[in-house]
Order: structure tokens, then C-alpha cells, then sequence
């Protein structure tokens, strides 16, 4: 059911555009090695044109834990998923509980309201969606692959790097 799934979310995905072109995990024809020669790219035609560069490297710890649940489905929303895909997807999420158990004591049950499971299909392409529109305002170069993010962007004063 969970490849079903998927296979319908990626045919939405590709022709309504949902992934921009900044993300590189996950996602067809774009790999680790594309993310790096396309920012690479980027960062040689500042520096071929004499421009100061700062670059700022982001790694998301735990990003695929800090998915909120409800803003997932707003985004699903946003991006224009079916009522049947949505339906699913939130049924997937909806109401897993856990409970810690330390040195044999337990703590009582509690809703997880974050969260995408890792180790299935959908946790990366659900993880896509959630920072896909990490772009937007952004003055800078930003390349994306899974939970890592690099910035750049030229900076010929204090402002530029405050723009980044």
C-alpha cells in the first residue's frame, strides 16, 4: 500500500512542480552528486567574477523527527494532493504514542504529534514536502539534500551577509 502510495505521490510531485529544483535528496534524477557540481557550480561564478562569497553550511539534527504533523498535511494541502492521497497519508501519521522506559521505569503513553517514519518509502518524500518551500525569500543561493542545507550568496557588505 505504501509503494501505491508513493508511486501516486511522486506522479503529483513531477507535474505540479512541488520540489524545486534547490532539492537534491530524494528525488528523481537528482542525487548527492548532482547537489555537489550544482553548488559548486554556483559558488565558481561568484568567485570567477571577483565577488567575496560566504557560504553557510546547515545540518538539521534529528530533521526527520521535527516534522510537525499538521503542518505536513497543510502543506499537502497547499501543494494540491487529492482528498484520497491526504486521507492516507494523515491516517499513516495519526496518533502513534510512545512511552520511555529508563532503568525499568515507564512513563506513561503519549501522542507523537511530530515525526516522519524513517526506514520506510515515504519518510524522505514526506520530508521533501515539509522543506520544499524553504526557498522562498531566501536573497542567496540554497542547495538542499535531505537535511542538509548550504547558502551562499556574494557579499560585498555587511548587508549581504545578513541577507544569507
Amino acid at each position: 500500500m505504501e509503494q501505491i502510495l508513493l508511486e501516486t505521490m511522486l506522479r503529483h510531485m513531477d507535474n505540479k512542480e512541488v520540489i524545486g529544483d534547490s532539492q537534491h535528496g530524494f528525488t528523481k534524477s537528482k542525487s548527492c552528486l548532482t547537489n555537489l557540481v550544482s553548488f559548486c557550480h554556483g559558488v565558481s561564478a561568484l568567485v570567477d567574477k571577483g565577488q567575496a562569497t560566504d557560504i553557510v553550511y546547515l545540518d538539521l539534527c534529528k530533521a526527520f523527527d521535527t516534522v510537525l504533523h499538521d503542518v505536513l498535511v497543510s502543506k499537502l494541502e497547499g501543494c494540491g494532493f487529492d482528498r484520497w492521497t491526504i486521507h492516507r497519508i494523515r491516517n499513516w501519521l495519526d496518533r502513534p504514542t510512545q512511552r520511555v522506559t529508563v532503568n525499568g521505569s515507564m512513563s506513561r503513553w503519549r501522542t507523537v504529534r511530530s515525526g516522519v517514519p524513517q526506514g520506510l518509502v515515504l519518510g524522505p518524500v514526506l520530508f521533501d514536502i515539509f522543506v520544499s518551500n524553504t526557498n522562498s525569500g531566501t536573497e542567496c543561493t540554497l542547495s538542499k539534500f535531505s537535511n542538509n542545507t548550504k547558502l551562499c550568496g556574494m557579499v560585498d557588505m555587511l548587508e549581504g551577509r545578513d541577507g544569507i
